[in-house]
């Protein structure tokens, strides 16, 4: 399936379902809050910006906001104290550094803020989430590769790249075990996945050099995604019909830019006892 266009009016209609998007007051995640409660949802902002987060949710109406800091669990375990029922939940919120950094917790800085925080914030709301929840992964994950001896870089040696696409790797396969799991238990709850190729946010283009920046800056108003069309991606993982465990990516040359579609996933996500594995070590790292 090619799609030359799209919108969230195409489909099924989302007025009256409570959205929460991690991340939603800047990038991809405003840009699908905003398209959400344009389109008739009550949206949670999970934010680690209150003060930021309480002006969006003003200019939006149906809105409230969370603190969530993802790179300290006992913020996240905060966080989820405080979500009732949700429709939706859109695990949106990502970083990149350009060192290697550790959160609170003593996690590599993409491994934590990537996956294992996101994975435990799933895990404490999931019992009040009645319809989907979505996973924004990258393209990236195609590239990653994970170590369970050392997967915080403690001992091997980090780069961004290597840090980013093991996260991101980590999580389409979270996403599927997650998938598996309900659907063991019956339940009427799906997962899907998006990424939004390359999209013009501060996640998206991380280099530290100001030639650097430049060579992105130019390169990016060619091959990157507006950051509105980049969203799309997430909306259509959100509202659409799927199957479960989809990945929406954009439709043109690379997965770069181009409006939503289903795009093939890595070999690696649909090995089982490497998603088991990778669940056993996030549940491990978060208990």
């Amino acid at each position: 399936m090619s799609r030359s266009s799209w919108s969230l009016r195409e489909a099924p209609p989302i007025k009256g379902e409570t959205w929460l998007i991690t991340g939603a007051t800047s990038g991809l995640g405003l840009s699908t809050a905003r398209a959400a409660a344009a389109h008739g949802a009550r949206v949670i902002l999970a934010v680690r910006n209150v003060e930021r987060g309480r002006l969006l949710a003003a200019e939006l109406g149906n809105a409230e906001v969370v603190h969530l800091e993802l790179s300290d669990l006992s913020s996240v375990r905060r966080a989820a104290e405080s979500v009732g029922e949700i429709d939706v939940l859109i695990n949106n919120a990502g970083s990149s550094t350009m060192s290697r950094r550790e959160t609170s917790d003593g996690f590599e800085w993409h491994l934590g803020v990537n996956l294992l925080a996101p994975f435990l914030f799933t895990n404490l709301v999931l019992d009040r989430v009645k319809r989907r929840v979505v996973v924004v992964v990258s393209v990236m994950h195609r590239f990653g590769s994970i170590d369970f001896a050392d997967p915080h870089f403690r001992h091997r040696k980090w780069s961004t790249v290597s840090a980013y696409s093991q996260s991101k790797l980590g999580d389409v396969l979270w996403a599927h075990e997650l998938s598996d799991r309900l659907a063991a238990a019956g339940s009427s709850v799906d997962v899907q996945m998006a990424h939004p190729g390359w999209a013009n946010t501060a996640v998206g283009n991380p280099t530290r050099t100001k030639l650097g920046k430049s060579v992105v800056r130019v390169a990016g108003k060619v091959l990157a995604n507006p950051t509105d069309i980049a969203s799309l991606t997430t909306q259509f993982a959100a509202a659409e019909e799927l199957a479960p465990a989809s990945l929406i990516g954009p439709a043109g040359f690379g997965q770069l830019r181009g409006f939503p579609t289903l795009v093939e996933q890595s070999p690696k996500v649909f090995d089982q006892a490497l998603t088991r594995c990778l669940w056993d070590f996030a549940e491990s790292e978060t208990s």
